[in-house]
């Protein structure tokens, strides 16, 4: 492949501030009020990385949890969810867990939440959760880096990782709140897109700021563009603190409204959070079921 910074050249981040807040304030603001019905919540639950990432985590624990998560799913007549993310020690534990059903197995690796090692052990930890039965793996991209703009690094960090996880679904996460400004974010996401991501991920949920609607306007937009240019689709992942129907849905409507509706899928887009469903429960008791359109 050329220069990973000559690439970025090719795409298109004029104006792109003025044009996303004026989008959220308005346009998208209105969408998520017609959004907002048992269909869409439905489809957050469909597309949920239901995740446990505790210091306190234990076997036993995430046991429970993976029970706790079925025993709902089939107490409020739910979908199934598309993942359940833990750390990568407990791959095994949640996929015996879940052998009975079509949810996958994912887990963060690559020395998360920060990134900071040697890429072997980066490299040494992927393998060893996807041996362990992992079939997505969640990882950092260098944050520091990117803020230097040093992106050929990143890029090429990324292609090791990609090589690790081979077979396996990649989600790399940006840490967008760490990011300085949106064109770092949409710089940040089109290296990884061009390194191999399957989905790129806003956040650990490990930093004071994590998904933000900004954020994540111009992560679509981001993918928007690489679509266009390259014919490949990449998803993404909003997490850090959605523990509320109404954000699900915000970000939801932003997909949709930059992405479109083949995006609304698990194979495209997924949401990490791990108090969601509860809310999702309570919020589709209040509303009739009506197919939004």
């Amino acid at each position: 492949m050329d220069n990973i910074s000559e690439i970025l050249t090719a795409y298109n981040y004029v104006s792109l501030d003025e044009k996303i807040q004026f989008e959220l304030d308005g346009v998208v603001e209105k969408e998520i009020k017609q959004a907002y019905c048992v269909e869409n919540l439905e489809r957050c639950v469909a597309c949920m990385d239901y995740t446990t990432l505790k210091v306190t985590d234990t076997t036993e624990s995430v046991k429970n949890f993976v029970a706790d998560l079925l025993r709902k799913l089939k107490k409020f007549a739910l979908k199934e969810v598309a993942a359940v993310c833990v750390f990568p020690n407990y791959a095994e534990t949640v996929r015996e867990g879940l052998k009975d059903t079509g949810i996958r197995t994912a887990v963060v690796a690559g020395n998360f939440p920060n990134a900071q090692t040697y890429m072997a052990i980066k490299q040494a930890e992927c393998k060893m959760a996807i041996d362990a039965g992992a079939q997505e793996v969640d990882v950092v991209m260098s944050v520091g880096e990117i803020l230097e703009k040093d992106y050929e690094k990143v890029y090429r960090d990324l292609l090791a990782i990609r090589q690790a996880c081979e077979g396996v679904c990649l989600k790399v996460i940006l840490e967008t709140g760490e990011l300085k400004d949106l064109e770092s974010i949409f710089n940040a996401s089109l290296v990884a897109a061009y390194a191999g991501a399957d989905f790129i991920k806003t956040s650990t949920g490990k930093v004071p700021v994590n998904a933000t609607p900004e954020s994540v306007y111009v992560m679509c937009e981001a993918i928007r563009q690489f679509h266009v240019q390259t014919g490949k689709k990449v998803g993404i992942k909003v997490a850090g603190g959605i523990s509320k129907a109404q954000n699900a849905i915000r970000y939801l409507t932003i997909v949709n409204h930059v992405l479109g509706h083949e995006w609304l899928t698990p194979l495209y887009f997924r949401i990490g959070a791990s108090q969601l469903m509860e809310d999702i429960v309570k919020e589709m008791k209040t509303l009739p079921a009506v197919k939004n359109s």
